[in-house]
């Protein structure tokens, strides 16, 4: 009986890591408050934390994670391969295993010296990728988000992947980008020509409008929209740099991912810290007074986007509270962004930097579709019904989309299961078995290896070169 012509591979285990950015970080979206359900007073812990109105003194407590984290993880990783070094050593191994294991050690150490010598690329990484991050956050503060079309990372993180790595796009990958960036991208410009909420709500706000009208409340001109545009693309562009960059370091400089997690966080918390100094310096004026969420409290007409002298007055006038927040909800907050962008990292690490962009399509699609079903009474409060449908579509084709290009999804026909993992291993393995039956003929035998090696050294993309 032929197989059906689309079914289901192999997935592979450190698939987790994608579905762990997803849970840790719709965790995150419950520690301050309930997004899922406005109505509800409270975050996972039952009260508003001061916290959750200061933006940047939580991505100042999330990069300090990223240090704290990266450095125990790193020690841990550092015991374990010295344990494993002395147990190697001990094992009754032969002197050709222990001199052969000794030179793998002296070519890892030189390499190690080398990756010391390489301060500016991990400089340029740390800094491309804060300063690209922060920025894009900063532009979302101010509702500029509905202008990003984010479908063209991937053509980006394609360029650099293909400059540093020998990878290469077999015919059911590019049908699983073309879907991506064809359909999906056109649904998401579609979406930027609507309103987001809808104007029959009983609560009018600026989301009434689509998203060039937003930026014309808040610029004074739809044509900033174009100069917008653009500045997401370019800092799409360092972002997709920096995250190759990282899998680079860690690939072919054999730089441990936590390393990698420690330095974005020193980076992070230099620039984050120069940016909170200058935020608490600059009250808002009335053109951006929605977006700003601190309020002085001696002044209550100066509103700030944020403040950090602010967030500790407002801490210590909780009283008790305060001590809840400090030893509870904090500590929980650096443990879920510490392991939200550690499974980023690793996702580059055992993979590449696209399928980070699966995180987002999977944890859209299920936080929106939640949100419907809790809030299905009023929710055009919030989303109207027709931003649902090509928001949600959008998401769904991509999740099927990415399906295709991880292998999870195999189409069997036309020749695009060709290339699949799993056909070109029980292709080597047929190869095996002739030249088992043809090894006396040499000439053969060598035309086989030749087939075998030109198939399989695709086969893991992003290998190095």
């Amino acid at each position: 009986m032929s197989e059906f012509i689309i079914g289901f591979g192999r997935c592979s285990k450190y698939l987790i890591f994608i579905l762990g950015t997803v849970i840790f970080k719709t965790l995150n979206n419950f520690i301050f408050e309930n997004q899922i359900n406005p109505k509800s007073k409270g975050g996972l812990f039952g009260f508003i934390p001061v916290l959750s109105h200061h933006l940047y003194v939580q991505y100042l407590y999330k990069y300090i994670s990223f240090i704290i984290g990266g450095i125990i993880f790193e020690y841990v990783l550092y015991k374990k391969s010295k344990t494993k070094k002395e147990s190697t050593t001990n094992d009754g191994k032969s002197t050709e295993e222990i001199l052969a294991h000794q030179t793998t050690m002296l070519i890892y150490n030189e390499q190690d010296e080398n990756d010391l010598k390489k301060s500016n690329e991990i400089l340029l990484v740390c800094l491309s990728y804060c300063l690209s991050y922060e920025i894009i956050g900063i532009l979302y503060i101010f509702g500029f988000d509905r202008i990003e079309i984010w479908t063209c990372e991937i053509i980006f993180i394609l360029y650099f992947m293909k400059k540093y790595f020998r990878i290469k796009i077999y015919r059911f990958k590019k049908l699983a980008l073309f879907i991506i960036l064809g359909p999906t991208s056109m649904l998401l410009l579609a979406s930027s020509f609507l309103p987001f909420t809808s104007h029959e709500s009983s609560q009018k706000n600026s989301r009434d409008e689509n998203a060039y009208e937003e930026v014309e409340a808040i610029t004074g001109s739809k044509f900033y929209s174009i100069p917008l545009s653009i500045f997401f693309i370019i800092l799409e562009i360092f972002l997709s740099y920096s995250r190759v960059k990282a899998k680079v370091l860690m690939d072919l400089r054999y730089l441990s991912p936590y390393l990698i997690i420690c330095y974005i966080g020193i980076f992070g918390s230099i620039l984050i810290l120069i940016i909170l100094i200058i935020l608490s310096l600059l009250n808002c004026s009335e053109g951006i007074a929605d977006m700003c969420m601190v309020r002085d409290m001696n002044n209550e007409t100066l509103l700030y986007i944020d403040n950090a002298i602010i967030y500790f007055q407002e801490l210590r006038e909780t009283g008790n509270w305060m001590y809840i927040e400090i030893f509870l909800i904090i500590p929980f907050y650096l443990i879920i962004k510490f392991f939200e962008f550690t499974c980023e990292i690793l996702v580059i690490y055992y993979f590449n930097p696209n399928y980070v962009l699966v995180r987002d399509n999977l944890y859209y699609g299920i936080i929106r579709v939640i949100f419907i079903l809790v809030n299905n009474k009023d929710y055009q409060q919030s989303i109207s019904l027709t931003q649902f449908i090509i928001l949600e579509s959008s998401e769904v084709i991509s999740v099927f989309a990415y399906g295709i290009y991880l292998e999870i999804i195999e189409l069997r026909f036309c020749g695009l299961d060709r290339y699949l993992k799993r056909n070109i291993m029980i292709r080597s393995d047929e190869d095996k078995r002739l030249r088992s039956k043809d090894s006396n003929n040499e000439s053969n035998d060598n035309k086989l290896m030749n087939s075998m090696v030109s198939e399989i050294e695709f086969f893991e993309e992003g290998s190095s070169h």
